[in-house]
């Protein structure tokens, strides 16, 4: 059985097929292709005249003259690139979003490991230069922490609220204490 080899070309409308009548190569020595980006222009040169051309009849059906179709033309597809989304300013709205939540993701390991709010934002940055490959924000908080205890809440001191845990341990609290004194004092 004999292979049957195809000799596939890409023209762009302007010329027909150059004198080649579809068999061989034209005598070219080579087969003419064309880069990436010269098909991808030829594609929407093609599409943007067959869009013309589909929007031109369109319009001649409702009866419009060819003035009036070139300026709804233009209308149109100045709406058409209006309602173009801006690929560039998503992509940068999605990298803050990704970032912010990188970094509420961090504050959080950072607050359950103690470190204090005021130190936040300064111990961030820090343990995020620790950062690489091989360690993660984590992994680089632990480290930092170890080196730097004094960022954490740990060895610190607690403030209470009331001065007898008896009071809080009766179902009452220092205010309702305080206040049937005075009640008491007052009837006499």
């Amino acid at each position: 059985m004999r292979d049957k080899k195809m000799n596939l070309h890409i023209f762009d409308g302007e010329g027909g097929t150059g004198g080649n009548g579809g068999a061989g190569d034209g005598g070219q020595g080579g087969s003419t292709g064309y880069t990436f980006e010269q098909a991808e222009e030829i594609a929407n040169n093609r599409a943007e005249k067959a869009s013309r051309a589909a929007l031109a009849d369109f319009y001649r059906k409702q009866g419009l003259s060819e003035e009036e179709i070139t300026t709804a033309i233009k209308e149109f597809k100045t709406r058409q690139a209006a309602n173009k989304p801006d690929i560039d300013k998503i992509q940068k709205e999605r990298d803050d979003a990704l970032r912010e939540n990188a970094e509420m993701k961090n504050e959080k390991v950072l607050r359950a490991k103690g470190v204090k709010d005021d130190d936040l934002d300064y111990v961030m940055f820090k343990v995020s230069k620790l950062v690489d490959d091989k360690t993660d924000f984590s992994k680089a908080a632990e480290k930092f922490l170890k080196e730097n205890p004094r960022y954490t809440g740990a060895g610190g001191y607690r403030i209470s609220g009331s001065s007898s845990t008896e009071s809080n341990s009766s179902g009452g609290n220092m205010n309702t204490s305080i206040n049937d004194a005075i009640r008491r004092a007052a009837r006499r």
